[in-house]
């Protein structure tokens, strides 16, 4: 890993403010053991800089991500949080916030800061829990490797280098969601069921497969399988089903000649009007439609699957 020092504050044009996500600061810095005063007091803009008895309120977004040493961190209750290795704090706009490293041990940072509608989005839409500021990601060459190259991107500042930075702090964001949810899930052991019960659900689906015999093949009660599934997934464990069958049902409808009957029966999903209903439910076009948008053209003639079918 790298950990050589460096930080770059950028500018964005109206044109890169269009595309949802525009990036204003890009940095790493090593803070030795024994430093005098956090953070250096060179070349960070007043807007950036801060005094730690007194912490900061930023406008923008940032990802501050720790590789080696310790500290602290206080968000906008006050609360104090011990920092490490593999930590990747969120600094939220306009929230107070202040944090510093160990004496003892100094630490190394990196960070990126961000800003925007599609920024905006993911916390109206309630993406990221409104009290939670620090994600136990650990320490990932991913990761590193995305922050040096973004600070490589940054300092050479060629055409459209800010969207190639909207995507790392995305993709970002999006890491820190995904390794602190798996991180923090109950068990290992847990995960590990829960990613058996979905190798069986794609492997057997067509076979009418209940949830109830996936749980019970995995070892764990039904009301169980069913809380801890959905809480990884976000999908009950039939829903998630569901939703397997569909994704066979238009790839069947794409690639294949299979008629409408056929392909319910394939994919263990009733009759062709039941069939027809769930699928134009949830895709807002039936069968037949997606066939001729995307597939072999138009169903053969004769059918009559779809004639009669009662709006859903």
């Amino acid at each position: 890993m790298k950990s050589e020092s460096g930080h770059k504050y950028l500018v964005s044009s109206g044109k890169d403010q269009m595309w949802g996500i525009t990036v204003d600061t890009v940095g790493s810095q090593t803070v030795p053991p024994g430093y005098e005063v956090y953070p250096p007091r060179v070349g960070h803009p007043s807007g950036f800089y801060f005094d730690v008895g007194k912490g900061r309120i930023l406008e923008s977004c940032q990802l501050l991500y720790i590789t080696s040493g310790r500290g602290l961190f206080y968000g906008c209750s006050r609360e104090r949080i011990e920092i490490g290795p593999g930590d990747m704090i969120l600094l939220r706009p306009n929230r107070w916030h202040s944090y510093r490293p160990d004496r003892e041990t100094g630490w190394h940072e990196y960070w990126i800061g961000f800003r925007g509608p599609n920024v905006d989005a993911r916390f109206r839409n309630d993406f990221f829990d409104d009290n939670l500021e620090v994600f136990r990601v650990g320490v990932r060459e991913e990761i590193v490797d995305l922050y040096d190259k973004a600070r490589e991107v940054a300092e050479n500042e060629r055409s459209s280098y800010q969207q190639y930075l909207a995507g790392i702090a995305n993709l970002l964001l999006g890491m820190a969601m995904y390794y602190h949810a798996n991180h923090q899930f109950v068990s290992q052991e847990v995960v590990g069921q829960i990613d058996r019960a979905r190798r069986i659900m794609r492997d057997e689906f067509s076979t009418g497969i209940s949830p109830e015999e996936v749980a019970r093949r995995v070892n764990m009660s039904y009301s169980w399988f069913r809380k801890m599934f959905r809480d990884y997934t976000n999908l009950s464990p039939a829903r998630y089903m569901q939703q397997l069958r569909l994704q066979e049902a238009c790839r069947l409808l794409s690639g294949t000649s299979l008629s409408i009957k056929e392909i319910a029966f394939r994919i263990n999903c009733g009759d062709a009007s039941y069939f027809s209903n769930l699928f134009r439910r949830h895709l807002r076009m039936t069968p037949v439609e997606y066939r001729m948008r995307f597939g072999f053209g138009c169903e053969p003639a004769g059918t009559g699957e779809e004639e009669g079918l009662p709006e859903s």
